[in-house]
């Protein structure tokens, strides 16, 4: 919801396949209520009949006190997105202001979405809201990676409230709220500052050669690994994203 403080900045993203078997559509949009919002940028790197890889470009320095970013993303039946960042983001002091970032996603049947995220960093100070909902319609699969820093090197914790909703075919795979701040972090990451998560919805990795470490598997089907340290080079799944990608291709 818009408020009189915020500056919002959408981002939207739909790929639809070709079913004349030429290239897929790829359409992308931006709007900002304010000039001084910065934008996150879909620049389309690659697209043939069934696929598109697009990179989520930032055009300035987010997140700021006050920034609200909206990203939505459609992926049509049969078609694919791979999603990538060329950097991470950090939320800065914002003073006693707040900043949000909300994600929705749409997958339909028989389609896929991968995202390759980077580090997310919440600097000492700042207040984010951070809220993904992602709705996967039968036989949809989405594969999602990224990795949370509490605070950059030498920082106390900012503040974060994620939350996390993803349903397949109308039922929920995973609903969760993680409240990180300099109170809640000892207990929850036992001291840590990076979190990585690999999210893969919608398939399961073929055993033996799934990563068992750090996997929860869940009830409805697909697979979280978490791992927790103390740098980021420490909390790394990259061996973990690397089986998922194979699997979903």
């Amino acid at each position: 919801m818009l408020t009189s403080t915020e500056r919002v900045g959408r981002t939207r993203i739909r790929v639809a396949a070709d079913p004349d078997g030429g290239r897929c559509q790829v359409r992308t949009a931006t709007t900002a209520s304010d000039p001084t919002v910065a934008m996150l940028r879909p620049v389309v790197v690659h697209h043939d009949a069934a696929a598109a890889r697009v990179s989520l470009v930032p055009e300035g320095a987010l997140l700021l006190a006050g920034d609200a970013i909206e990203i939505d993303i459609a992926v049509d039946r049969g078609a694919r997105l791979d999603l990538v960042e060329p950097g991470g983001t950090v939320a800065f002091d914002m003073r006693g202001a707040r900043a949000r970032w909300d994600v929705r996603i749409r997958v339909g049947a028989g389609a896929v979405l991968t995202w390759a995220g980077e580090p997310f960093v919440v600097a000492q100070g700042a207040d984010v809201s951070r809220r993904l909902e992602a709705r996967l319609d039968a036989g949809a699969t989405l594969a999602l990676s990224e990795t949370l820093v509490l605070g950059r090197h030498g920082e106390r914790a900012g503040r974060l409230r994620q939350s996390t909703v993803v349903t397949v075919a109308g039922l929920p795979l995973l609903v969760e709220d993680l409240p990180l701040d300099v109170t809640t972090v000892p207990g929850l990451l036992g001291g840590n500052r990076g979190l990585s998560s690999v999210l893969l919805a919608g398939q399961e990795v073929a055993e033996p050669s799934a990563p068992a470490s750090h996997r929860y598997d869940l009830d409805a089907g697909g697979h979280l690994w978490r791992r927790m340290g103390a740098e980021v080079h420490e909390s790394t799944l990259a061996d973990v994203w690397g089986t998922v990608r194979q699997t979903v291709g």
